[in-house]
């Protein structure tokens, strides 16, 4: 039998495999449930005969990213299939998803029900159609008595949605990682392959007032007109982003600019009241970095930005902190990996791939900044990060014929 058709004949073997992971509700922040999670996919992985390492992140690394690490430990899973090969590919997918909101078309988030061609649920899109088409690829070339042409090594890990840091970097950083080329399993989809992302800087601005009674504004500085003015300024560096010097040219020759969203998040103090002047502000930056701009100079861009509005407005009083730097990445399209991938798209899909950075950011650069070639590719969904998210079956389908073609035609 045949890798595609083992895959084709037991989708629904791969969908109830998706459900079980969808039906774990591994929400970051605050990062529930990574020990039932990484429990379930070990015990997958050695059904598969692939040798695992649980990677429990030390305490002390957490507390330096996060707040809660002694309620919430963070865990990766390291899993490997060596068959002697030469080389070895690492297959990298996140398995943290974000907190759910709204009224969802099934009531339960985590439901993962199916319904006609989409199978629904927070993750199930991003990104735990991945993990699945990637486990039942491993399956079905296992099943179909073909060995692979490499090595697999695989990582789930945690935090991607916060950043990463003790998830795929945590890995990377301990030196976990011993593979040629990393395929992480989104930032592409159907006839995009994914050659990079864009950076990220999350700022957090802090802008102090002096609290008065609300019948006696004038006694008092309100932080809420002071962030108006601070956010007034900072409309100029956002229009100036669209100068058509900043345009960063993808593959397919269109043009992609920096991007800045303002107020994500925006909160004051439990005393404030109708009839009080607010003492303090808080709000958020979410600035993208093309990959031709560098990290640093967007961030010195919006801190003298703030800087000279601070000088400018009386009164206005700013704190800025970087919650959050990720550098853009962009990988090469002709090393042997993105070829090889092309080929695996092309023989499942029958059409000729392109490849395409995303404008989001995923965990690719983690391993790409250390020398490795990669990709990104997954299966398409829709709604990630919104209600009803869902994945398309069909496609979850080719995805993970893909991964097995990859897996036992490349020659790397």
């Amino acid at each position: 039998m045949s890798v595609q058709k083992y895959i084709k004949d037991n989708q629904s073997s791969l969908c109830e495999l998706l459900q079980e992971l969808v039906r774990i509700p591994t929400v970051n922040p605050p990062g529930e449930n990574y020990a039932e999670i990484v429990e379930l996919l070990e015990a997958k992985c050695q059904s598969l005969d692939m040798k695992t390492k649980v990677v429990k992140v030390t305490k002390r690394r957490a507390d330096e990213i996060i707040s809660n690490a002694a309620t919430h430990p963070r865990l990766n899973l390291i899993a490997r299939w060596d068959v002697g090969a030469e080389k070895t590919v690492h297959f990298n997918a996140h398995f943290d998803v974000v907190p759910v909101a709204g009224k969802w078309r099934f009531n339960d988030p985590f439901s993962g029900k199916i319904d006609g061609d989409w199978l629904y649920g927070r993750g199930s899109d991003d990104m735990k159609d991945s993990i699945a088409a990637l486990l039942f690829a491993i399956e079905a070339i296992q099943k179909s008595d073909i060995e692979p042409q490499f090595n697999i090594e695989c990582s789930f890990t945690c935090d991607e949605e916060t950043g990463g840091q003790l998830g795929a970097g945590y890995i990377v950083e301990k030196g976990l990682v011993n593979a040629d080329y990393v395929v992480n399993c989104e930032g592409g989809t159907e006839m995009n392959i994914g050659n990079g992302h864009n950076g990220v800087l999350w700022l957090e601005i802090d802008v102090h007032g002096k609290a008065a009674h609300g019948s006696q504004p004038d006694k008092g500085i309100n932080a809420f007109e002071k962030t108006a003015e601070l956010v007034s300024a900072l409309q100029r560096v956002k229009r100036g982003l669209k100068s058509p010097d900043r345009a960063f040219k993808t593959n397919d020759g269109a043009e992609r600019f920096p991007t800045m969203n303002i107020g994500g998040t925006f909160y004051g103090t439990d005393g404030d009241k109708v009839n009080t002047v607010p003492a303090s502000l808080t709000f958020s930056i979410d600035r993208r970095v093309v990959p031709n701009e560098k990290l640093e100079f967007a961030e010195l861009e919006l801190r003298e930005g703030i800087v000279g509005a601070c000088e400018y407005y009386p009164d206005l009083k700013a704190d800025v902190k970087a919650i959050l730097r990720i550098e853009p990445c962009l990988t090469d399209t002709d090393s042997p990996l993105a070829q090889s991938f092309a080929d695996a798209v092309r023989t499942v899909r029958f059409h000729q791939p392109k490849f395409k950075s995303t404008a989001g950011f995923t965990d690719l650069h983690y391993f790409v900044n250390t020398g490795l070639p990669g990709i990104g590719y997954g299966p398409k969904g829709e709604r990630g990060h919104a209600i009803n998210e869902r994945v398309h079956i069909p496609d979850l389908v080719r995805t993970c014929a893909i991964y097995a073609v990859f897996m036992t035609r490349s020659e790397l």
